[in-house]
């Protein structure tokens, strides 16, 4: 009796497993690596703190998942942030895979009255020296 107690487990536990995998990779698609989203919704605001700004020079701040691959030294996940006093402008950063540090990406998508969206590869107010092309190394 004790081996087949065994043998129904393992074959249980094993349905169970092609049963649940549909659903994973249905929920990792629709809302990303949470592992990565909570390195970049960690990392980010404490970086934009260590660079001087506060919650009140924010309009705007939030995880984004880009629907493309990006830069492979990058976690696919995004952060998107709008200044109060440049509320046009949209700065997206980025969390590395190797020493997750974070890095501005050099492309800024910046909205004009008619709210079409346009590239901005110049320096703006709230740029970093040191950015990097969110399309370089894939």
């Amino acid at each position: 009796m004790k081996k087949y107690r065994w043998w129904f487990l393992g074959t249980g536990a094993v349905l169970l497993l092609f049963v649940s995998f549909p659903f994973v990779v249905i929920y990792l698609l629709n809302n990303g690596n949470p592992y990565t989203r909570y390195w970049t919704e960690k990392q980010v605001p404490a970086h934009l703190e260590s660079q001087g700004y506060t919650k009140g020079d924010l309009l705007e701040d939030h995880w984004v998942l880009p629907n493309y691959r990006i830069n492979n030294d990058i976690y696919t996940d995004g952060y998107m942030v709008r200044f109060k006093d440049e509320p046009t402008v949209t700065y997206t950063y980025g969390v590395k895979r190797h020493g997750k540090n974070v890095v501005q990406y050099c492309e800024i998508e910046a909205t004009d009255i008619q709210d079409s969206f346009l590239i901005s590869s110049g320096p703006t107010e709230h740029s970093e020296s040191t950015c990097i092309n969110h399309l370089e190394n894939r």
